[in-house]
């Protein structure tokens, strides 16, 4: 669940892309702690992960990507 940082700016799933020169590598853990506890970055949900493997920060997201989908159930809209 790593990212790769692309010289660009671009984030990219580490496990579905290959390393190119300028990479920056998050961790699982700071992964985690973005998408899942934070809801900051966000992409496609699976099966279109795989096709597209690219994360953004979610204020910044390509019409079909769920900005709520990477957090938990207590921080999403009317959850219970």
């Amino acid at each position: 669940m790593a990212i790769r940082v692309r010289y660009n700016g671009t984030m990219w799933c580490a496990a579905h892309t290959v390393e190119e020169e300028g990479d920056t590598y998050i961790d699982d853990a700071l992964h985690y702690h973005l998408a899942v506890e934070r809801g900051i970055i966000v992409a496609f949900p699976m099966p279109k992960h795989l096709g597209h493997p690219e994360w953004w920060w979610s204020g910044c997201t390509p019409i079909g990507v769920d900005k709520w989908r990477s957090l938990p159930d207590v921080g999403k809209p009317n959850s219970p």
